[in-house]
């Protein structure tokens, strides 16, 4: 189902970007570089993001369709008419499935990633856990360097600017200009050896201070 339903958003969703926010892709050869299968990282913006980077993406890829990390459906229970399409069916059809909370545990909490992992599938991750603004950091979650580290996936950096806070009115007047860069590939390596190299927080266990070295090389991209 993620791949009928990624598939058919692709055409549309480039269109309208492309015509209303002179969408800009750089660095997507970088993608083509890699053989096997994926973790991409990127900052988040916008709800667009996870079909945007989709989007993005060369039609026939073969790292798609993407499988995304999402909260569990009682999280989104306060949104008003956004629960009804948040978490639950409509996530699993456009392939993102819940990480499982407050267990201390990322095995346990990224099951249903780590499977799809083994299978040779692509997992999206947004490290930050939540829509952040331009300029704001949060504390980088580390379920991407653990997905990392045990098969050394290599992680494709992607950095979007120009979506935050996109309203309809803003695109049909071509006020934007959003811009999707595809870094680099990176490895569990390159991450882990650069947290033990920088001052963070040493409240954060190892996973989330290579998270961190990870979220600074994405904006690096800018």
């Amino acid at each position: 189902m993620p791949n009928v339903f990624q598939r058919s958003a692709w055409g549309p969703l480039r269109v309208f970007m492309s015509l209303f926010c002179s969408l800009e892709i750089r660095g997507v050869e970088n993608v083509k570089k890699i053989k096997g299968n994926m973790l991409v990282a990127s900052n988040h913006s916008s709800e667009l993001d996870p079909l945007l980077i989709v989007a993005c993406l060369p039609f026939f890829s073969r790292h798609l369709p993407l499988f995304f990390t999402s909260r569990e459906k009682n999280f989104y229970a306060a949104m008003g008419w956004k629960r009804i399409i948040y978490g639950g069916t409509f996530f699993r059809m456009m392939g993102s499935y819940q990480v499982y909370v407050g267990l201390k545990n990322y095995a346990l909490s990224l099951r249903h990633h780590l499977k799809f992992i083994n299978e040779g599938k692509n997992i999206c991750i947004f490290p930050s856990g939540k829509i952040t603004l331009r300029g704001e950091r949060v504390k980088a979650k580390g379920g991407i360097s653990f997905l990392a580290r045990e098969p050394h996936l290599p992680i494709m950096p992607v950095l979007i600017q120009g979506l935050e806070r996109l309203t309809i009115s803003d695109s049909l007047r071509g006020k934007r200009k959003v811009t999707v860069t595809f870094g680099k590939p990176l490895y569990s390596k390159d991450i882990f050896q650069d947290a033990q190299r920088v001052i963070i927080d040493d409240s954060r266990n190892d996973y989330e201070k290579a998270a961190a070295v990870l979220m600074d090389k994405i904006f690096q991209l800018a």
